[in-house]
């Protein structure tokens, strides 16, 4: 067994101990007074926290992500690991996808922390994300949300979908985009290894560089503006970032002529 594979299981066996500390803690907080939801956050955020502990991630922070109202947090997607970072620095409901509902103790810690669960192949459910999205937002609870829907390698964003900046739009919550971007390209998931594969390669790595950035506030009635803006803002974002890490992904390496929105069903 090579010293990558011994550093992996090594990992892995202090992460699985770190997730059932969290959702026993999570469990626990369901009978305690007070504001659980707060509580849960704070079990979560500390969760977070050590998968990049565990995983040696070197995150270069470049802003700081607001608290002091609701906000919809709206980012590009790299890694199927890219939750674990940002959560690590703010507080809010993302939105995952519904197969880690199946994962042993993190899928029931997960949801009981706030998680918001969709299968994109599934008309319900997508109906039932909107609606969950909806109705957090109107709590006041922020939430954070991928809107490309899945990771990739591309070097810019790929399509938005509008779903979550419409709920914004209604509910007069500002937008706040985010970018995350891993030094090495490889660190990007595109779908040619599976989920297992993908997190095994980051649990043996030596250590992975990663920045964070975190836009203005964007604020507004019109849906597609607020798409645009945040899109805007964070292909040229991911240029910054990338510009002392040997440039973009390869790829067209250009702008998007024109930058689209697809309606979420």
């Amino acid at each position: 067994m090579t010293g990558n594979k011994i550093r992996g299981y090594i990992r892995l066996f202090f992460i699985i101990l770190a997730t059932i500390a969290a959702y026993l803690s999570v469990s626990f907080i369901g009978i305690l007074p007070g504001n659980r939801y707060k509580m849960r956050l704070k079990v979560r955020k500390i969760w977070a926290k050590s998968f990049v502990f565990f995983l040696n991630y070197k995150v270069e922070m470049r802003g700081s992500f607001p608290r002091d109202r609701n906000y919809l947090f709206v980012g590009n997607h790299r890694s199927s690991l890219d939750p674990f970072v940002c959560l690590s620095y703010l507080e809010a409901n993302p939105v995952s996808r519904a197969d880690v509902r199946n994962y042993p103790f993190l899928g029931k810690g997960a949801e009981l922390s706030g998680i918001i669960f969709v299968d994109k192949e599934s008309r319900t459910s997508r109906s039932a994300t909107k609606e969950a999205i909806y109705n957090a937002l109107k709590e006041g609870k922020s939430v954070m949300i991928y809107p490309e829907g899945k990771t990739h390698a591309e070097p810019l964003t790929t399509t938005f979908q509008k779903g979550s900046y419409d709920m914004a739009a209604e509910l007069g919550v500002p937008v706040i985009p985010f970018v995350i971007e891993y030094k090495s390209i490889k660190d990007y998931w595109d779908h040619t290894d599976t989920m297992a594969e993908h997190y095994f390669k980051n649990l043996a790595k030596p250590r992975t560089y990663i920045r964070l950035s975190v836009g203005q506030v964007i604020q507004g009635d019109n849906a597609f503006a607020l798409l645009r803006q945040s899109q805007q803002w964070i292909n040229e974002e991911i240029v910054r970032l990338r510009s002392d890490w040997g440039g973009l992904a390869p790829g067209s390496g250009k702008y998007p002529s024109s930058i689209a929105a697809k309606e979420t069903e």
